[in-house]
């Protein structure tokens, strides 16, 4: 049986939560966002992804490399119907392709990234005859890092159980990527079963360097220690591994 019937049941839940996110970035540089505190960041997100255009129903691709980024923009999305699509900022060719294959396939696409993510595609989209595909989704693109005022909370979305709660694309290296549509019912019963057959409980705290952008990081090491309501750490793969010791 699902411990919530969507996400956002767990969202609101957490706001009196004494659990938190360490999100870790080096040795000695690491950030605690509490649980009760997410929920306003998010709200105060969605606010500026209604202000862009979008509105529930649309798919938001989440290209993000920080860790505390990308997850104030998914719950951002939650919150008001919009439909994270994850995908990995990657280094290589193959991986940069992937976002204008994924954006082609979208009905209402959008996208959320930083400015330095930007700037590459930029470079990347003149050396691959791309700059009329990136110049169309530059204006329906926010830049999160250019987000300095979270105070104005967006307007909230009520969300269904057989809502979509996110589309989880594979990787496209042998052919166009494909999307899995996964509803909030899939994710609140899978997460359930997760739990009971692991006998998790909510005083074992959760540390993972899997990449958000992948199910298991975020289905497995950031969705279900948030329904069990019980502390996680973040680390980014990379510093995985550079600093295996760190973890």
């Amino acid at each position: 049986m699902a411990l919530f019937v969507n996400l956002i049941e767990a969202l609101e839940k957490n706001r009196t939560s004494a659990c938190s996110i360490t999100y870790v970035e080096g040795e000695q540089n690491e950030r605690v966002v509490p649980y009760a505190r997410l929920y306003e960041r998010a709200q105060g997100i969605l606010y500026h992804l209604q202000k862009g255009g979008m509105r529930a129903g649309c798919e938001l691709i989440v290209l993000l490399g920080a860790n505390i980024q990308f997850v104030d923009a998914f719950w951002a999305a939650q919150l008001g119907g919009i439909v994270p699509v994850p995908i990995a900022v990657g280094v290589s060719d193959e991986q940069r392709v992937k976002l204008f294959r994924v954006w082609n396939t979208l009905s209402q696409p959008y996208l959320c990234t930083d400015r330095k993510t930007l700037d590459r595609l930029a470079i990347f989209a003149q050396q691959h005859n791309l700059v009329a595909d990136l110049e169309r989704i530059k204006g329906r693109t926010l830049l999160i890092d250019s987000i300095d005022d979270v105070s104005h909370p967006g307007t909230l979305h009520h969300v269904k159980p057989d809502d979509v709660a996110f589309i989880q694309f594979s990787s496209g290296s042998t052919t166009e990527p494909k999307g899995v549509v996964l509803t909030h019912r899939n994710l609140t019963t899978n997460i359930a079963s997760i739990i009971e057959s692991s006998g998790l409980t909510s005083d074992q705290p959760f540390l993972s360097w899997m990449p958000l952008t992948h199910d298991m990081g975020l289905i497995g090491f950031h969705l279900t220690p948030f329904l069990l309501n019980t502390h996680q750490v973040i680390m980014p793969t990379e510093l995985f591994v550079r600093r295996p010791l760190l973890w």
